[in-house]
């Protein structure tokens, strides 16, 4: 399995490139089929219409603003189903569930001063999906309460709230399967890289190659997935291609380089055994020839007696 090369790799940068991907009308339903419809085709990429990520609220007399990863919003002809927003995390926050809640109420803000001059006084419902990348597990809790202090009085009058926590690494192989686009490739990489087990991609074609293998290379901190995409010759890319043959490449060339490096290293560890070789065969012809006594050549070798008797084969 991969591992970062580079170190830490910017926040901003895998939120950037994990946004790109989602952005895709065909990945985002597929996100949401996968996720709350086991695979199910129920959200079509058609229905979906992109939603202002953007929200204002004040704070110390100031107007402050707040932006989704991505959102938007699911049609059915021109009556909104729901608000649909997708937040990525690469590690865990104990106070997510009140970001969310924010979010969520900001769109439900908003809703209710344009329903107010409607005749359809009905607000449609908002749902967010928190995906969660990242290797190390998520021990906070995933609901509005366990981020408060509530004395025990007050606790029958404090509303919750629920927070919708998709985490990669543990999701089953099912409910991985439960993707069919390009996200599917995404969920299957990203399981085995942070759970360190070894990654067997497929051979389905990627609608989004770039999208895909920029997120690959930045949260891994290995730019040959994209080196090697970007090496590709354009009949091949637009032929289509499949994760399968990005690593199989990588790995070819990792092997091939591995190979060269060990026959480099096998030439140089040879020739110094055959100098140290030589250079105790030296030693013992000095002892033969009365030039040397045994432990004044054991002592030049840095040995016992015994020891380089055993090497030399040398009796006296």
């Amino acid at each position: 399995m991969t591992e970062c090369r580079d170190g830490v790799i910017p926040l901003a940068e895998k939120d950037i490139t994990t946004k790109t991907l989602e952005s895709h009308n065909q990945v985002f339903a597929d996100i949401v089929n996968g996720l709350l419809f086991g695979g199910e085709a129920v959200l079509n990429a058609d229905d979906l219409t992109p939603a202002d990520k953007d929200s204002h609220y004040k704070t110390d007399g100031k107007i402050r603003s707040q932006e989704r990863d991505v959102s938007k919003f699911w049609h059915n002809a021109n009556i909104k189903i729901a608000f649909i927003g997708i937040e990525n995390q690469v590690v865990p926050d104990e106070l997510m569930p009140v970001r969310i809640l924010s979010y969520d109420g900001a769109v439900y803000r908003n809703q209710y001063r344009q329903k107010k001059k409607s005749k359809n006084k009905k607000c449609c419902p908002v749902i967010t999906l928190v995906i969660y990348f990242g290797k190390e597990d998520w021990k906070y809790g995933k609901n509005l309460l366990s981020c408060l202090e509530i004395p025990p009085p007050l606790l029958p009058f404090v509303s919750d709230y629920k927070m919708n926590l998709y985490s990669i690494k543990d999701m089953t192989k099912d409910q991985i399967e439960n993707f069919q686009s390009d996200f599917r490739m995404i969920a299957e990489f990203f399981y085995a890289f942070n759970n360190g087990t070894d990654y067997y991609p497929t051979d389905q074609k990627l609608d989004y190659p770039e999208e895909v293998l920029d997120m690959i290379s930045v949260f891994t901190g290995d730019e040959r997935f994209r080196e090697e995409y970007n090496s590709m010759p354009a009949e091949t890319k637009e032929g289509g291609i499949s994760m399968c043959e990005i690593y199989d490449k990588i790995l070819r060339e990792g092997e091939a380089r591995g190979e060269a490096i060990g026959e480099a290293r096998g030439q140089a560890i040879g020739e110094a055994r055959g100098e140290a070789r030589g250079f105790l065969r030296a030693l013992a012809e000095l002892v033969k020839d009365g030039i040397l006594t045994l432990s004044d050549a054991a002592k030049r070798a840095d040995m016992t007696v015994d020891e380089f008797q055993n090497k030399t084969g040398l009796t006296v």
